[in-house]
């Protein structure tokens, strides 16, 4: 937004409680993770918050002390990195059924470093068993664990763990006979939706003065 050459100090508050947060260059909260960034000459003023939360959502406002004062508002809503895991949080299958659990990464600013699976908090090493299968698209953010033939050895506590994000586990029980009501055949498909944003991602709100 253009003001025309201004020669009045510029203000960062954040609007649910009036902090001021920095005022010129200087930084008048004790939280560090606000700062102010200006380039001589620039008609920018930043705002950057290092490793943003959930709770700093919501309306940040940028004032210029001129008579009349000049602002402008900008809304801010920050996304927690999760994995959500779709369906029931405990399943039953019958032995020899085959697990195909799927975990996509949804939201993501860039791709993950990497997707990982464990089993009641063991990294899986998927060479150490047979009729185990990884397939890892980190350009397309999804991995899918295929186990066939499932045994009881393969019950216990899956994760999907991509990086950067929360975790979210399934519980899954291998059985050799029938359970009341639970029971599932066949192939288990276990939908893995992510919402990731980059917990580390410097945001910047700019504001700039003519």
């Amino acid at each position: 937004m253009s003001y025309g050459k201004l020669s009045g100090e510029v203000s960062w508050v954040r609007r649910r409680d009036l902090k001021i947060l920095t005022v010129g260059m200087f930084a008048y909260t004790s939280d560090h993770r606000f700062t102010a960034a200006h380039s001589e000459g620039s008609e920018e003023w930043v705002l950057r918050i290092a490793s943003p939360t959930e709770q700093d959502s919501g309306v940040y406002e940028c004032q210029v002390s001129t008579e009349p004062k000049m602002s402008l508002p900008v809304h801010l809503q920050v996304a927690e990195s999760r994995a959500v895991i779709a369906g029931p949080r405990e399943l039953y299958l019958k032995r020899g059924s085959s697990i195909n659990l799927t975990c996509t990464v949804l939201a993501a600013p860039e791709p993950p470093e990497h997707i990982l699976w464990h089993i009641n908090n063991m990294v899986i090493k998927y060479t150490e068993r047979g009729g185990m299968l990884v397939v890892t698209n980190r350009r397309q953010r999804t991995s899918n664990l295929v186990i066939a033939k499932a045994t009881r050895l393969d019950s216990g506590n899956y994760s999907c763990r991509p990086s950067m994000a929360h975790i979210d586990t399934v519980l899954v029980h291998i059985l050799d006979g029938e359970h009341p009501a639970a029971m599932q055949h066949g192939t288990s498909n276990i939908q893995c939706g992510v919402s990731l944003v980059h917990r580390t991602l410097m945001l910047l709100l700019a504001f700039a003065v003519r």
